[in-house]
């Protein structure tokens, strides 16, 4: 299958190294042109829970080749949709799939505005980080659910999901219920990355107390009320429980939050509880908790060049 990924950051490096050793004819495309350079003439290293080596996959600017591919999955960070919808212009054949894999709501909005009828929508909890330019760490596998919006099980779907399984990352499951799967992995991502970055610690370390449970409890409260008013199922019975679950299985992981905040660059909080108020507010409810964790990490990144240095 010829495949493009638009965004080759963390995960579009992972999965695009894994999905381009399975034997697919694959281009990354990547708008910083130094990671550009560096993986074209370099190569893309990784290494992590798949092993070490060294790759070379094709790697190209925005806008600099005609692709023709079968499928393109959107890697950007949500806030780079719009702007990433003329990359899979450029790439997609006339009868090509678009799949996004991103983290929050709006992503398949964006594109099927953009490709009616032609995206899917999913989510994957295979594990990502950047050590530096064309160098990444694999840091777990993960499961991948994909599917149509009207819950459809078509040939397209199981050809998509055919390719994801030859990575070998984890389990690929094509669902019928592709919203409530993106809904699910929002809420335990609201509940875990804003709370831990502003509290600068790792997921497992955000339920130890009843404080930080509290909290996570408040922000999957106002989640569910949401979701009850849309009728969206959800894929588990018991979010709560869900997102403590994941804040141990992850103990020892910076959020991408966290890790966006460190590293100085912008968050994905207004696709995931900026999104969340947002929604409340389009129903007549209130999601104060959320909005005001979307308040406080705007505030973070806005005062990045003022913070105050931790102290012995």
């Amino acid at each position: 299958m010829r495949i493009g990924i638009v965004g080759a950051g963390a995960l579009g490096s992972i999965l695009g190294g894994l999905l381009f050793e399975a034997g697919h004819e694959l281009v990354l495309v990547e708008r910083d042109a130094d990671e550009v350079q560096v993986v074209s003439q370099q190569g893309l290293w990784l290494e992590g829970v798949s092993g070490e080596r060294l790759l070379q996959p094709k790697i190209v600017s925005p806008h600099t080749e005609e692709i023709e591919a079968d499928l393109v999955l959107v890697l950007v960070k949500s806030y780079d949709t719009s702007s990433a919808v003329a990359q899979v212009r450029d790439i997609l054949s006339k009868d090509g799939v678009v799949l996004t894999l991103q983290n929050g709501i709006g992503n398949f909005e964006t594109l099927n505005d953009a490709f009616p009828g032609r995206v899917l929508l999913g989510t994957t909890t295979v594990g990502a980080m950047t050590l530096g330019k064309g160098k990444f760490r694999h840091t777990g596998f993960g499961q991948t659910h994909l599917g149509e919006l009207d819950g459809g099980i078509r040939e397209r779907t199981e050809a998509v999901a055919a390719a994801l399984r030859g990575m070998n990352a984890g389990p690929v499951h094509v669902v019928d219920n592709a919203v409530g799967c993106v809904w699910s992995k929002l809420i335990i991502n609201a509940a875990i990355n804003a709370p831990a970055t502003l509290l600068r610690v790792r997921n497992g370390d955000l339920p130890t107390g009843d404080a930080g449970r509290e909290l996570i409890h408040r922000v999957v409260e106002e989640c569910l009320h949401i979701v009850r008013e849309k009728g969206i199922a959800l894929i588990f019975d018991d979010p709560e429980a869900r997102v403590i679950e994941v804040c141990k299985g992850t103990a020892e992981n910076l959020n991408s939050m966290f890790q966006d905040i460190l590293a100085g660059r912008a968050t994905e909080i207004d696709y995931i509880n900026g999104a969340i108020a947002r929604e409340a507010a389009a129903l007549g409810i209130s999601a104060e908790v959320n909005r005001t964790l979307a308040l406080l990490i705007k505030s973070l990144e806005a005062t990045a060049d003022k913070r105050v240095a931790d102290k012995a």
